[in-house]
């Protein structure tokens, strides 16, 4: 899976950007690089997510897990429901 080694990676490097706000600010302000959203993101969020994303010419990549397994490739023992990789 592309999406888990790029994640991995990312969080290797201290560029993850995790959470609804902070992703959103993210692509506001032009310090994401890429979105992954979890296959069970609720449609609202992915609705004003695709909006900014075409704004900020920001790719926007399905994880083919939920929002817990996203958590725990990040090692969080909580569900991630969207997560940015920073520039």
């Amino acid at each position: 899976m592309s999406s888990e080694k790029d994640i991995k990676e990312a969080l290797k490097k201290g560029k993850l950007v995790t959470g609804k706000n902070n992703v959103t600010r993210g692509l506001k302000n032009g310090s994401v690089q890429k979105v992954f959203i979890p296959r069970n993101c609720p449609a609202e969020f992915v609705k004003e997510l695709e909006y900014y994303s075409k704004i900020s010419k920001v790719e926007i990549e399905r994880f083919k897990g939920n929002a817990s397994a996203l958590g725990q490739i990040c090692g969080k023992p909580f569900r991630i429901v969207m997560l940015g990789i920073g520039k």
